[in-house]
């Protein structure tokens, strides 16, 4: 916002950041992240690993013709 002084410039106040006061954890949950180096669950890493499946196969043919 800006407001004109008796002299006529121009003060200019800055806005307030809407994440202000925040954590860091509460900005985190925020927005989504999460720690990057977190290891997966059991589950999530067997569902991870059977996504990749057909890479994993190929890769390792493609390494014994090579």
């Amino acid at each position: 916002m800006s407001e004109t002084t008796h002299d006529g410039t121009v003060a200019v106040s800055a806005p307030v950041p809407p994440d202000e006061g925040l954590t860091a954890a509460q900005l985190a949950a925020k927005y989504g992240l999460s720690v990057s180096g977190a290891r997966p669950s059991l589950f999530e890493y067997v569902r991870q690993l059977w996504g990749r499946r057909h890479f994993i196969l190929a890769f390792s043919q493609a390494k014994l013709t090579a």
